[in-house]
C-alpha cells in the first residue's frame, strides 16, 4: 500500500563550516553497498567462533528448540522475544551457531544500510563515513558477529525506517512490528521515529494519515508477537513485570556513567566530547527526520538506560543515534570522523577498566580503578575462542548450559571492570 508521497531530500545538511570542495578518495564509501559491504566481509570471519558471549544465549537456545521441538513454549527471560528465540533456534538446528552468527551480521548489514539510506535521501555526503562510525564501535562489532537478538531489531528497525521514508507504509509498520517482536525496548525507538515525522518544518512533515496507517500496524502486529509470553504468564501481562527493582538514584547514576564511558570508550569518547561543537554546528531538526529521530532516539534510550543499567550492548541505540547525527556534518568534517573511527579501532583492541564495584553484579558503590587491558573485540575473540571447545549448547543439564554462558559474559566483562 502506498499513500501520498513524502518530502524530498532536505537541504542545509552537511552545512557545518570548511566544506571541503572536489572530489575525494572517500567519496567511494558514499556508493551504495560499498561502506556496508566493507563491514559485512570484515565481521564475517568472527561468525566461526561460536555462539557469543552475552549472558543470554543458553537461555534463548533453550527457549527456542523447546518451542520447536516440543511445541512448547516459556520465555527465556521476561518479557520474551518470540520472533528471535524461534528463528534462532531454527537456524541453530540447520547449521549451528555459524548460520546464527551469519545471520546477526547480516541484520547488522541492514542496519547500517538502512542508515546510510536515510542519510543519503537528505543530502548527506558523508554518510559512508557515519556507516563507519557505527560498525566500529567494538560493542555492535560483538553483537553483530554473535548470538543475541539486538541487530536484529535494530535491523529490522531501520529497514521500517527506509520503507515509510520511501511511503511504503503498511511494509513499514510491519517491519516495525518484528523489531519490537525481536527486541520489546525497540518499541520506544519506533515510537521516536514516528514523532519524529510529526515534528519539525510543515512541509518536512509526511501526512498524518501515513504515519497512522505505520503506527497502527506496527502497534496491532507487535502486540501478536507478544501473544506466545502471554500465554506463557497464564494469559495476565505479568511478562512485563521486570524483577529488578530501582534501588536508587546514584547507584543508578553511577552505572549509567561508567557503562556509558565504557561503551564509547575512553578514547572515542574524548573524540566526541571534542567534535560537540561540530555536531551544534549541524544541527537540522526543522528540515531533517533522520536527524530528528536520532535526537529523541538517544534521549529515549539513556533514559531507559538510566533505569535499567544493565548490558553494554542495549546502549547500541545510542550508538545508532551518534552515527546518525554524524551523518548529518559536512564534508568539511571527514578529518574528525576519521579521527573518531581510529579511535574507536584502538579501543576494541586496547582500552582501560575504570571502575571495580563493591559486590560484582550487584554493585550498590565502587571505586575508580584504571588499568590497561585488552579491548572489547580482542577480549570478545579470546573469550570465544576459550569456549569453542565445549562445541554446540547440548550440556545435559539446562542449568550447565547457563553457567556456561554466564562465565563467557563474566569473560567479557574484564574488559572494563576491575575485581572488587
Amino acid at each position: 500500500m502506498t499513500v501520498a508521497s513524502s518530502p524530498g531530500p532536505e537541504p542545509s545538511l552537511g552545512s557545518d563550516e570548511l566544506e571541503e570542495h572536489g572530489p575525494s578518495n572517500l567519496d567511494v564509501l558514499e556508493r551504495p553497498w560499498i561502506a556496508v559491504g566493507l563491514c559485512v566481509a570484515v565481521y564475517l570471519p568472527f561468525a566461526l567462533l561460536g555462539y557469543g558471549t552475552d549472558i543470554d544465549v543458553a537461555s534463548v537456545l533453550e527457549a527456542g528448540h523447546r518451542w520447536l521441538d516440543h511445541g512448547e513454549y516459556a520465555v527465556s527471560r521476561v518479557p520474551g522475544a518470540a520472533v528471535h528465540e524461534v528463528s534462532t533456534a531454527f537456524l541453530d538446528a540447520v547449521g549451528g551457531a555459524v548460520l546464527v552468527n551469519v545471520a546477526s551480521v547480516l541484520f547488522a548489514g541492514v542496519a547500517l544500510w538502512g542508515m546510510q539510506a536515510l542519510l543519503r535521501h537528505e543530502g548527506s555526503r558523508v554518510g559512508g563515513l557515519a556507516v563507519l562510525v557505527l560498525a566500529t564501535n567494538p560493542w555492535f562489532w560483538i553483537a553483530a558477529t554473535s548470538l543475541g537478538d539486538f541487530v536484529w531489531a535494530l535491523g529490522l528497525l531501520m529497514a521500517g525506517a527506509v520503507v515509510a521514508r520511501r511511503d511504503h507504509r503498511v511494509v513499514g509498520g510491519v517491519l516495525f512490528a518484528l523489531a519490537v517482536g525481536c527486541r520489546l525496548s525497540t518499541v520506544f525507538l519506533v515510537i521516536a521515529w514516528l514523532v519524529a515525522e510529526r515534528l519539525g518544518r510543515p512541509g518536512s512533515r509526511v501526512p498524518l494519515r501515513s504515519t497512522a496507517i505505520t503506527g497502527s500496524i506496527a502497534l496491532v502486529l507487535g502486540a501478536i508477537c507478544f501473544v506466545p509470553s502471554w500465554l506463557w504468564a497464564d494469559r495476565t501481562l505479568d511478562f512485563l513485570e521486570s524483577a529488578h527493582d530501582f534501588t536508587g538514584f546514584g547507584v543508578h547514576l553511577g552505572r549509567w556513567a561508567i557503562k556509558n564511558a565504557a561503551f564509547f570508550g575512553v578514547a572515542a569518547g574524548g573524540v566526541l566530547l571534542w567534535g560537540l561543537p561540530r555536531l551544534r554546528r549541524a544541527w537540522s531538526w526543522d528540515g531533517s527526520v533522520a536527524f530528528r529521530f536520532a535526537l529523541i532516539a538517544l534521549v529515549a534510550t539513556e533514559l531507559l538506560y538510566f533505569r535499567f543499567p544493565f548490558k553494554m550492548v542495549h546502549l547500541i541505540p545510542a550508538a545508532l543515534a551518534v552515527a546518525l547525527l554524524i551523518g548529518h556534518l559536512g564534508t568539511g568534517s571527514r578529518r574528525w570522523i576519521g579521527v573518531l573511527i581510529a579511535a574507536q579501532l584502538l579501543g576494541g583492541l586496547i582500552t582501560t577498566t575504570l571502575a571495580a564495584p563493591d559486590v560484582e553484579d550487584q554493585a550498590t558503590s565502587g571505586r575508580i580503578e584504571l588499568g590497561v587491558t585488552a579491548g572489547p573485540v580482542l577480549t570478545d575473540v579470546r573469550c570465544r575462542l576459550d569456549d569453542l571447545d565445549d562445541g554446540r549448547y547440548d550440556e545435559p543439564t539446562e542449568s550447565e548450559s547457563i553457567e556456561r554462558s554466564g562465565r563467557n559474559a563474566a569473560c567479557l566483562l574484564e574488559t572494563w571492570r576491575a575485581s572488587p
